[in-house]
């Protein structure tokens, strides 16, 4: 990637982190303008048709909100039913363990293996964030550190370091994640921005 297509690439990656945080009124406001979705439409030639569907008729949806504060309500509605608290059970929770073995556990292998990565490279978690490190976020927040140092530093190691954990960590996870989405899903913003983030670890991620 050029480096505008890199600064592009980051900006992506942070808004995808803020996105499986949850909504916020602020980011509501923000989603309903045209530039929100600007570091996607840079990336618009590399990302392949998948993504530019995905943000196409996520923009439209954003809109059809005629106030932030509707869309926030919906937004938020949904993502709790679908990653904090339901009746039936969380049908598509945000944590890798979750999808490593068919009791859906908290805290396994893969939150071992963060915690792990994050000691490897004396990073440790913001006293605010009480969630366990292989939550979706996290894993992205991590990814963008790997980037943004490696591509800054140029150190051949983080950018690999990164491509691997894109590739072999998360993409399968994520993939399982969108999958039960699209099944879950009663609002169609979180199964398209979890489509556009795949197109976003398929591109730092190797060709084999």
């Amino acid at each position: 990637m050029f480096v505008k297509q890199k600064s592009a690439f980051l900006k992506g990656l942070h808004k995808m982190c803020g996105i499986f945080w949850g909504p916020s009124l602020e980011d509501c406001k923000s989603m309903r303008q045209n530039r929100y979705f600007q570091p996607f439409n840079e990336l618009d030639t590399v990302l392949g048709t998948e993504a530019s569907d995905a943000i196409s008729h996520a923009a439209f949806f954003l809109k059809t909100h005629t106030k932030s504060s509707v869309l926030y309500d919906h937004l938020e509605e949904e993502y709790v039913r679908l990653f904090i608290s339901s009746k039936d059970g969380i049908p598509t929770p945000l944590y890798h363990s979750c999808y490593e073995s068919h009791d859906a556990l908290l805290m396994g292998e893969p939150a071992v293996m963060m915690k792990k990565r994050f000691e490897s490279k004396k990073l440790s978690l913001a006293d605010t964030i009480h969630e366990p490190p292989d939550h979706l976020s996290i894993e992205l927040e991590y990814l963008y550190f790997l980037l943004q140092k490696g591509w800054s530093d140029n150190d051949r190691g983080l950018i690999a370091e990164a491509a691997e954990f894109a590739g072999d960590s998360m993409l399968p996870w994520v993939g399982t994640f969108r999958d039960k989405l699209n099944v879950a899903a009663q609002s169609p913003f979180y199964p398209m921005m979890t489509t556009l983030l795949i197109s976003l670890l398929r591109l730092v991620t190797p060709k084999k």
